[in-house]
């Protein structure tokens, strides 16, 4: 009689620890030699698995309930398998796999959703792709697979175009990138017959340097007097992110008592950048310890879209005449804060959790105070 045995499986890789997450997958094991894992959408910290549960998190209910539905569903697939007289092995559950996802899918729209979810993606590149599937929704012009087109893509180019003038090329090719995955999965499928993009060209344009603020122009955000609360709350956020570094996703992820270690009375954030991975030790310097003060250590940081737009109200408010972006913060602060006083590149791409000091060094090309202070102190030498 064949059996099969389905379970999940908590950090296969063994990488989790109390401050690293890692998946939550389900394993199904066919035979001695045939196993398949299948990856959710549920990441957590080693202390949070107990064998077969999560525990200790918030939402522990409805993460098991989560898990108890994977299992469910796999396992009704392979009685599926059964059922038609099939042998139970990995081949032919995959044929099924791919035909229940497909034929329970009535637009291409839910078809990406349900791939986004099973793709083991970190959680800011996944966060990205359902901004871009989020305005491909918005534009109306593809629903269903027929409608997969070099013009519905064309329509869609526009759309995003129209619907943010501000959007830059380099922007509106990053909206584009983000959907050709799922537009590939269907093709390989044989969902649709061909790429729209092998027709319609969207080009990379150039990257646009961001111009940091000047310590003056910090100064007026920091001293601005706002009426609105919510206004407050992102004016203060962003000035934490202007003396510390932070990019919008590592200040949403922020965590005081995880994240911080002390040194000789001064606090510092001891982390893993959520983008890239890679490891970042930067200072709160004093104007970001007073606003963690103030708000008690923690934060309750609003979505991307909603923080920038409070931005472009406080750049209003003050007159100011550049874009104010959440990643502005960043730009500022590795120049008007960090290279402007004097600290070394290679200080500060340890405190950006830069792997290369190539990639701080466009921070550096920007700095034109730091050529006119040097040059003084040159003059007066020579």
């Amino acid at each position: 009689m064949e059996t099969w045995k389905i379970k999940p499986v908590f950090d296969r890789k063994n990488k989790a620890t109390p401050e690293k997450s890692a998946k939550v997958e389900i394993e199904i094991q066919f035979s001695r030699t045939e196993r398949k894992w299948i990856s959710t959408d549920i990441e957590l910290y080693s202390n949070q698995w107990d064998g077969e549960f999560v525990v200790r998190h918030a939402k522990f209910k409805q993460l098991n309930k989560a898990i108890t539905q994977y299992v469910k569903k796999f396992d009704d697939i392979i009685k599926n398998i059964r059922k038609e007289g099939k042998d139970i092995n990995l081949k032919n559950f995959n044929i099924f796999y791919n035909e229940k996802h497909v034929k329970s899918k009535s637009s291409f729209l839910d078809f990406a959703y349900d791939e986004l979810q099973r793709r083991d993606l970190k959680w800011s590149t996944k966060r990205a792709h359902l901004i871009a599937l989020e305005a491909l929704k918005r534009s109306g012009v593809i629903k269903t697979f027929d409608d997969i087109t070099p013009e519905n893509i064309a329509l869609f180019d526009r759309f995003i175009r129209r619907e943010d003038p501000t959007r830059g090329q380099t922007t509106i090719h990053g909206y584009h990138k983000r959907i050709k995955p799922y537009i590939n999965e269907a093709l390989r499928l044989g969902l649709i017959e061909d790429t729209p993009y092998r027709v319609f060209k969207d080009k990379h344009g150039r990257y646009k340097t961001r111009q940091p603020l000047t310590m003056d122009e910090l100064q007026s955000i920091r001293n601005i007097e706002l009426n609105d609360r919510q206004l407050q709350k992102v004016r203060d956020q962003f000035i934490f992110q202007c003396y510390t570094g932070l990019s919008w996703v590592d200040l949403y992820m922020f965590d005081y008592d995880r994240c911080t270690v002390e040194h000789n009375g001064v606090a510092y954030i001891d982390g893993e950048r959520i983008k890239t991975g890679t490891k970042f030790y930067t200072p709160i310097l004093t104007p970001a310890m007073e606003i963690l003060k103030k708000y008690d250590y923690k934060f309750t940081v609003p979505t991307v879209q909603s923080f920038n737009r409070s931005l472009k109200i406080i750049a209003e408010l003050i007159g100011l005449k550049k874009p104010l972006t959440s990643h502005i913060a960043r730009h500022t602060f590795a120049t008007t804060v960090v290279l402007a006083n004097d600290v070394p590149i290679e200080t500060l791409s340890k405190m950006l959790g830069h792997t290369k000091v190539s990639v701080t060094q466009v921070y550096a090309k920007i700095l034109n105070s730091s050529v006119e202070k040097h040059a003084e102190k040159l003059n007066s030498i020579i």
